[in-house]
């Protein structure tokens, strides 16, 4: 913290009617500077809260996946064949989907969001050890236009999870977990999957990306919950 000092005359400072004679002169002004030191040292030393760094958010989402199976004579698919070459098990097809995540079992509720990407059979001695590499692009709600990177495996187990790698706008860094199982409700065309949404993320307030910037926590008034700030003092 800087100290400033503004040259002025005496007069400005001293009323001739109530300065002592001891205190007239350049003495007398710095006895006052002398006495008066401690207390600007204290204000410089008092600590300032500032943006260390955003604080950070957690959240538990809880939707149900809808997988329109691939295949011939099934006008609802949301999933279509890229690449069959033909190995034993499946080994290396590749599908690409756009799979729908809704707050119920029923497929024609309101879109929350979308699991757009792949998934491929890469496993060479099980027919059901595919790896999945999507993004969950929501939709709708409060989070609409936000992103979750997911990768994962699906297997001939009805319980699984899946890794989250990272988000976009409001799930900016985010990471975590989801915990899917399938859905006593699925058939034949629809498989639904229940699943758990854990993740922490930062949350993407402009306030946030000033990190260790004391001046601009100041201007702000110090950290306050619009600040989205882990504070510190300095």
């Amino acid at each position: 913290t800087h100290i400033h000092f503004h040259s002025t005359s005496s007069s400005a400072f001293f009323s001739p009617s109530l300065a002592l004679p001891a205190m007239a002169g350049p003495s007398g002004i710095l006895f006052l500077l002398v006495i008066a030191m401690p207390a600007f040292l204290a204000l410089a030393d008092t600590p300032h809260p500032y943006c260390d760094r955003p604080c950070q958010n957690e959240l538990s989402l809880h939707l149900y996946l809808h997988q329109f199976v691939a295949g011939p004579n099934r006008p609802n698919r949301n999933e279509e064949f890229v690449l069959t070459p033909g190995y034993p098990l499946g080994f290396g097809t590749t599908l690409i989907h756009d799979w729908t995540l809704t707050n119920t079992v029923n497929p024609s509720d309101t879109i929350i969001a979308r699991a757009q990407g792949t998934h491929i059979q890469a496993s060479r001695t099980n027919a059901n050890g595919w790896y999945i590499s999507q993004n969950i692009v929501f939709q709708s709600g409060r989070f609409a236009g936000s992103t979750l990177q997911v990768m994962g495996t699906l297997t001939e187990q009805s319980e699984g999870q899946w890794s989250i790698i990272g988000g976009t706008g409001e799930f900016t860094k985010a990471h975590g977990t989801i915990k899917y199982k399938m859905d006593p409700a699925s058939n034949i065309e629809d498989g639904i999957r229940e699943l758990d949404i854990h993740l922490i993320y930062t949350p993407n307030y402009p306030q946030a990306t000033q990190s260790g910037t004391p001046p601009l926590a100041k201007l702000l008034g110090g950290c306050h919950a619009v600040d989205n700030c882990c504070c510190k003092k300095y």
